[in-house]
């Protein structure tokens, strides 16, 4: 078994005490082959759920009734194991019904007085009865609760016990008004009723718990993986975050199910984050067509390959999100699904091993105690996943060396640790992308005093229109192009020059003053304050374009973007002219190149999800690659692509995903930007 599994199964297990019949049907043999015939290494079994259950006989806490004194937990690990599976445990922090309603002096209180709770259903809707209460982990006694229950786990099952999974470790974003968390507030002076004094609230409250848990783990499985489960966001404050906990845990795990409230675009950024912390990762997604505990709810085969794909080929294992029935028979079809997925991921672990990634462009966070960044960090992330190059996301504790061009994406707030940094890149020849608000300190001055700008109010009037400049790109100079966003207004010093104009509409739309269906039309002449400018070795949007791209799919921002890009640092080396919906993902594996090409396109073909049911086709497309490539090969096969002129090679008409090698990429690789 390897030192970190890559192909591993959550099974999720939140079964109501109401339930009559739970684990009549459980054989352990069947239930151990079904992961074993599925390919997975590792399965994620429950120890307590949300509902406040123990499926083991317990001392310090409840057992489900329908057990009746059965170690259903323990015939689940020794089952596993005896098949060379791997099985941490699951537990709950937070979501713990059967606290919440003995005692309620320990739940989440908010300003008001109210218990804390969650007010939508799992998928985001509202209205849906059985909403989960908050329990405040800070609470001492709570505490002393949870560490009985913790300590019963490792003493019970000892090292049989491979890990434990401690989940929703969070606080409402309005519970944290308790006796107990006021006094953790008033200790660290966090008083203040503001979102970003939240936000380091929860982050000191995350890592004092997760210290004090991962202590008393270690102190008696000193060898037993551990992972807290509470959000991936990336924060540009120094602590706040997942980095909070990070030296408390033994690797992480990317909650991300496309089919559920996250979509296709959460996955990436947070990846290529966490890719490059160091620590080994995997992406958590489902078997089910749409959220955890759709039961019956199967997803298309293409949909797993791809966001299993996606993992692999960023550097990550996967975890396939499932719930097992009550009476203990894992569903036949599920497993037929993630085996047939994993089947290839397995196949592909060879071609992996060894490699590491070759990020280009870095992009910064959007995100900032209070503020909500994510759909900057998407758009910025999706708009270079679409021009094929490369990224890695960084918060405020990177390291960007060997990158060449950094975006700051809309809102990215300057620390003073980060100015030093930023400055001393720029000195070194180091180029930059910024938009909107970003290059702002947390105090909203502008902190990037080394670039020639000025940052004034925001527009008043918009939607406005961009007007290309005929040198930069004539086919947007005779056609205005509408950007939705309010952006601000901005000056060029010296050394700078316009590439987009913005053009004011007539008015601002109101009640009284408007004209046509929705936006005002655009005037005749440019406006004083322009909507792109450039200086040396950096460009500016005056617009959130990366919001604006996420949110309206705006094209003509994208590709004003993608020109801009292009005459910073040309275009991207590995994959240029392929289609915007093919995902190209390089590596390097000692002197060769490794290229993961997937095609998967997500589809909106219901009103509430996007969809991947089948794999789409290479033919007819033509790989471009540096000129000194001489070759490639298929993954498994010995016959190169075809040549078709140099540094060109013809794809061949397979479907869903190339694994490709450029053998000696490296090792004749001229010392230009392309070979970092």
């Amino acid at each position: 078994m390897k030192a970190f599994p890559l192909r591993q199964v959550h099974l999720d297990f939140h079964t109501s005490p109401w339930i009559p019949d739970v684990g009549t049907e459980f054989n352990a043999q069947a239930f151990a082959q079904t992961f074993k015939r599925a390919h997975v290494e590792s399965v994620t079994v429950f120890g307590k759920c949300h509902h406040g259950q123990c499926y083991y006989p317990t001392r310090t806490g409840v057992q489900h009734p329908a057990l009746q004194g059965r170690d259903l937990l323990g015939e689940q690990i020794e089952a596993l194991h005896a098949q060379g599976i791997r099985c941490p445990v699951y537990t709950t922090v937070v979501w713990e019904e059967d606290v919440a309603s003995k005692h309620p002096e320990w739940r989440q209180m908010t300003k008001d007085g109210h218990f804390a709770g969650w007010t939508t259903a799992s998928d985001g809707s509202p209205g849906q009865p059985g909403i989960w209460r908050f329990n405040n982990y800070l609470n001492p006694d709570y505490q002393d609760y949870m560490e009985a229950h913790v300590r019963e786990l490792c003493e019970r099952y000892g090292k049989e016990l491979d890990g434990i999974f401690l989940d929703i470790l969070f606080f409402d974003s309005k519970g944290c008004w308790s006796e107990a968390s006021m006094r953790f507030r008033q200790k660290h002076g966090l008083l203040s009723d503001d979102r970003a004094t939240f936000e380091v609230f929860q982050a000191k409250a995350q890592a004092a718990f997760s210290e004090k848990f991962t202590r008393i783990i270690h102190g008696l499985l000193p060898k037993a993986s551990v992972f807290y489960n509470c959000g991936n966001e990336g924060n540009m404050m120094p602590g706040v975050g997942p980095r909070a906990r990070q030296s408390h845990m033994t690797h992480f795990e990317i909650e991300s199910l496309p089919s559920g409230y996250w979509g296709y675009f959460h996955f990436p950024r947070m990846a290529r984050m966490q890719s490059h912390w160091g620590k080994p990762w995997v992406g958590q997604t489902g078997r089910f067509q749409k959220m955890w505990g759709d039961f019956g709810g199967i997803k298309p085969q293409a949909a797993l390959e791809y966001e299993c794909f996606r993992s692999q080929a960023l550097g990550g294992g996967n975890s396939v999100g499932d719930q097992l029935p009550p009476r203990g028979t894992p569903d036949p079809a599920a497993y037929e699904l993630i085996g047939a997925v994993y089947a290839q991921c397995e196949a592909a672990e060879p071609f992996y091993e060894g490699s590491e990634s070759l990020p280009q462009v870095g992009v910064f966070s959007a995100s900032w105690p209070g503020m909500d960044g994510g759909k900057s960090e998407e758009g910025a992330v999706q708009m270079c996943d679409e021009a094929h190059y490369d990224t890695q996301v960084l918060d405020g504790e990177c390291d960007f060396e060997g990158l060449e061009l950094l975006i700051l994406p809309d809102s990215t707030v300057i620390t003073p640790d980060l100015k030093r940094k930023l400055a001393a890149y720029y000195q070194r020849g180091g180029k930059l992308i910024l938009s909107w608000r970003s290059g702002f300190d947390a105090e909203g001055v502008w902190a990037l005093d080394f670039l020639p700008l000025t940052i004034q109010e925001p527009e008043a009037l918009y939607p406005t229109y961009w007007r290309a400049r005929g040198d930069f790109i004539p086919e947007m100079s005779h056609s205005d192009r509408v950007v939705y966003q309010q952006g601000v207004r901005c000056q060029g010093g010296d050394g700078t020059r316009v590439l987009v104009d913005r053009v004011l509409p007539y008015f601002k739309r109101t009640d009284i003053q408007f004209s046509s269906h929705f936006q005002t039309p655009p005037l005749a002449h440019p406006d004083a304050f322009p909507a792109v400018l450039a200086g040396e070795r950096f460009i500016y949007f005056a617009d959130p374009i990366f919001r604006e791209y996420r949110q309206s799919g705006n094209i003509a921002v994208r590709d004003v973007w993608k020109r801009c890009m292009e005459e910073q640092i040309g275009p991207a080396p590995y994959g240029t002219g392929l289609p915007k919906t093919m995902l190209v993902v390089p590596r390097r594996k000692g002197d060769d190149l490794l290229l993961t090409l997937l095609h998967y396109i997500p589809v909106r073909k219901s009103i509430d999800i996007d969809m991947i049911e089948e794999p789409s086709s290479f033919a007819g497309e033509r790989l471009r690659l540096p000129r000194h490539a001489k070759s490639v090969h298929c993954d498994g096969s010995n016959q190169p692509l075809l040549l078709v002129e140099e540094g060109v090679f013809e794809l061949p008409p397979s479907k869903g995903r190339l694994l490709l090698s450029v053998p000696g990429f490296f090792e004749t690789a001229p010392s230009d930007r392309l070979c970092p």
